[in-house]
């Protein structure tokens, strides 16, 4: 008897542990955007790949440097260098991806979640005119023809309601899967407010994208690594055709930095103008819902007056939801354009949501 009263409660408390656990997995996490971009940094599995790569590369970099100690050659400490820089870059580039992504996939969940609003309200709309089709059908105002029409616009809303489900089903999966968690992770994600706009001007962005391009770096340490090779061969028995060759190599280096620095200023003024643009969009799209607002408290002044049906109303509700769409869609393109321009003027981080 005993022995059975040991194994119930032993299975009582196994029961509400698991129980327990289960509702600990199924609890909800609240993020708002830079807790989001936290949170990926720290368990995204590919950042966590890049940050070993990185590693090696310092440790093979201070090997390389110890090595050469012994060789005292200029030219092969600017090899060093350069591959050391490349890898740092290479784990920077990886971050700023990372971080841009995370910011997009918030803001498309965001999205998402206000399309679901608009197709909800958009099916009820469609389900209230086909209802009243039907009433009109049975007192002989309208025709079975005009059941099936409406029936079409009504089913035609429903798919469009479901793939919207399916399509915030998908990406809040690959948010996940961005943010390190697992499949069963529920997110409340913190409402995103019209942002205070950074103001960048075209000059400082060309001037601090120069200054901190490490493309531009690594093309200056190939022109210092063509001179050094150029010059070391002068001083021994080279033949001159592969000085010629050496010298080209040096005036094409050259050219590269040219042509990198004429790449990087026009990929900074078309992501500059890309920015100023989409600043401009939150702007007219957010006056652009102030006024269907007004327009729906004028409806619904209406229905209370007896002037208007409630379908009208709703219409006029589908409208803010379109509205508020636009307005959302233009904040998620702002920041889009926002972390580019920094990230290509070198100075993105996780403080710039």
């Amino acid at each position: 008897m005993k022995k059975k009263l040991v194994i119930l409660t032993y299975l009582l408390f196994s029961i509400l542990v698991i129980g327990s656990s289960q509702i600990d997995a199924q609890e909800s996490i609240n993020l708002d955007l830079p807790q989001a971009v936290e949170m990926a940094l720290a368990n995204n599995l590919e950042f966590q790949k890049a940050g070993y790569q990185l590693e090696n590369a310092e440790i093979d970099a201070k090997r390389n440097e110890a090595e050469n100690l012994l060789t005292q050659s200029n030219l092969l400490e600017r090899q060093y260098e350069l591959l050391l820089i490349e890898g740092k870059e290479q784990f920077q580039q990886e971050k700023e991806d990372l971080i841009i992504q995370v910011v997009d996939g918030y803001l498309q969940l965001k999205l998402a979640q206000k399309d679901l609003q608009l197709k909800e309200k958009e099916l009820e709309l469609e389900k209230n005119i086909l209802e009243n089709i039907k009433t009109q059908v049975k007192a002989g105002y309208k025709v079975e023809l005009d059941v099936l029409e409406q029936s079409n616009e009504y089913y035609d809303a429903l798919f469009s309601f479901e793939s919207a489900k399916l399509e915030y089903q998908k990406l809040l999966g690959n948010f996940r899967i961005t943010l390190g968690l697992n499949s069963k992770s529920q997110l409340e994600l913190a409402a995103i407010n019209i942002p205070d706009f950074k103001e960048i001007g075209l000059d400082e962005a060309l001037q601090k994208g120069r200054q901190n391009s490490v493309a531009l770096q690594i093309n200056t340490l190939e022109i210092d690594l063509a001179s050094l090779e150029l010059e070391k061969s002068k001083v021994s028995d080279t033949p001159e055709v592969d000085l010629i060759e050496l010298e080209n190599n040096l005036a094409m280096t050259k050219l590269d930095y040219q042509i990198a620095r004429q790449n990087l200023d026009y990929q900074i003024q078309s992501q500059w103008q890309n920015y100023m643009q989409n600043k401009n969009d939150i702007t007219l799209s957010q006056n652009s819902l102030n006024q269907i607002k007004e327009n729906k408290i004028i409806i619904s002044n209406q229905v209370k007056a007896g002037l208007a049906s409630e379908d009208e109303e709703l219409s006029a509700n589908v409208g803010v939801l379109e509205a508020e769409y636009r307005v959302a869609s233009s904040v998620r393109n702002y920041y889009n354009a926002l972390l580019n321009l920094q990230s290509i003027m070198g100075n993105l981080n996780k403080g710039d949501m």
